[in-house]
């Protein structure tokens, strides 16, 4: 099993805490590997450019997107790897997200959220998909 860089992208205005950092630092098989967040105390001082280009995968979470959001995605698309794009279903999306991402899942609670996640990471451990053309993984469809 290859350990993973997974980097994550989120609105700075959303409550990324309890909605991101927590469920998946509660996961026993994200535990295994590394979870670059951007607002992390150990990230603060590091240009989210480079904790892209370290990143094995990469996690969006669209939900309130601002202005940093949208540099950090540019920089994610332009890189080539694998990408998961989450979305809150009670609040939806910026449909433009849609035709950028291919595959947007729509997730209820933290727990789905997590999961995905963690379905996500477990399709990369083994280091075989990572060099794909086609970084998109499909693990549903947003309703």
């Amino acid at each position: 099993m290859k350990k993973l860089n997974i980097y994550f992208i989120h609105s700075n205005t959303s409550n990324y805490n309890d909605l991101i950092y927590l469920p998946v630092l509660s996961s026993n098989i994200l535990s295994h590997h590394h979870l670059l967040f951007p607002n992390s105390e150990e990230n603060k001082d590091i240009y989210y450019k480079d904790m892209i280009n370290k990143a094995d995968i990469i996690v969006v979470e669209l939900t309130d997107p601002d202005v940093t959001f949208n540099m950090e995605l540019k920089q994610a698309i332009v890189s080539g790897k694998p990408i998961l794009a989450l979305a809150q279903k009670s609040k939806g999306f910026d449909q433009r997200y849609q035709s950028l991402l291919k595959n947007v899942i729509g997730y209820n609670n933290k727990e789905e959220f997590k999961f995905f996640v963690e379905t996500f990471a477990k399709s990369y451990e083994s280091g075989e998909n990572l060099n794909s053309k086609d970084s998109t993984v499909v693990l549903g469809m947003l309703n």
